[in-house]
């Protein structure tokens, strides 16, 4: 990321002590939202990230504040695809280090360092590369863009998952800005446990980790879930032969590693994965490791 010593504008909001992010670098608190929708999606070598489309996010995001307060009908989000592997990482760290830091502002200033950790990469991976990659993630991460409409009316709110990010090279600090009005997005809910340690076992597997976190947002004892509705979620861009043999691969991987267990189906042509269960183990074990506040 280019090297930018220029403060952002401080923007003050006021103190939100209601705000109960719980999150820490082995576990991360999601909501539904995120994980539900094809906003974090595998993006192999063959993808043009930059072939970002507008997705239509009204049905997930109608109780927010803003939507309530402004009346808003229509939420889409644009911009270029975000990966798994990388971004959503990225993504946990910005969550963690608003936070606990960002209560009072919606500017905040770290170490390269903490907010690396606060993305769940091992201090051995603090190099030239990781904080290029970091940067680049950043960058993608700003360019969604959200926009918040009101039907047959001249209205709308343009903002972003991220306002701005800066990062200084010679204090190797990172400073973030996010938009204030969004601070609900986060608390919408955080049911959800997403654990980045589970996401570690399964290395250079995006299609099963995005199965991971979709399967992990639905309901207990949810319906048998169609290939083509994990197709969708997925974002996959090859043909539906090769996407569902993609993904009966992913599922299995999720198997292996213990966090679940089905059975597949076909009915009237159409397949099916039918949940039996989804292990806890993998994301209780993990809450010892929590951050000191």
């Amino acid at each position: 990321m280019a090297q930018d010593k220029t403060l952002l504008p401080h923007t003050e909001v006021a103190p939100a002590p209601e705000l109960q992010l719980i999150s820490s670098t082995s576990t991360s608190v999601q909501p539904n939202v995120l994980l539900r929708t094809g906003v974090f999606t595998p993006v192999g070598r063959k993808v043009n990230i930059n072939s970002g489309t507008m997705m239509d996010l009204t049905t997930d995001l109608a109780n927010l504040e803003l939507c309530q307060k402004e009346g808003y009908d229509s939420v889409t989000v644009r911009g270029t695809r975000l990966n798994v592997e990388t971004d959503f990482k990225v993504w946990c760290g910005i969550v963690l280090a608003f936070s606990k830091l960002g209560l009072s502002s919606n500017i905040i200033r770290l170490k390269f360092s903490e907010f690396a950790k606060y993305c769940g990469y091992p201090s051995r991976r603090f190099d030239k590369n990781l904080r290029r990659q970091i940067g680049e993630s950043l960058e993608r991460i700003q360019s969604q863009s959200l926009t918040f409409r009101r039907k047959g009316a001249e209205k709308a709110v343009h903002t972003g998952m991220l306002l701005k990010a800066s990062y200084d090279g010679d204090e190797d600090i990172v400073e973030l800005m996010a938009d204030e009005s969004l601070w609900d997005l986060y608390r919408l809910d955080y049911q959800v446990l997403v654990s980045m340690k589970v996401l570690s076992k399964l290395p250079r597997a995006e299609v099963a980790q995005c199965l991971y976190l979709y399967l992990l947002a639905l309901p207990e004892n949810p319906i048998p879930v169609s290939f083509t509705r994990l197709r969708e979620r997925l974002r996959l861009e090859s043909c539906n032969k090769e996407a569902n043999r993609k993904i009966k691969t992913g599922l299995k991987k999720l198997e292996s590693i213990g966090f679940l267990s089905g059975s597949f189906m076909t009915k009237s042509g159409e397949q099916y994965y039918c949940i039996d269960k989804r292990s806890k183990k993998l994301t209780t074990n993990l809450e010892k490791s929590i951050l000191d506040d």
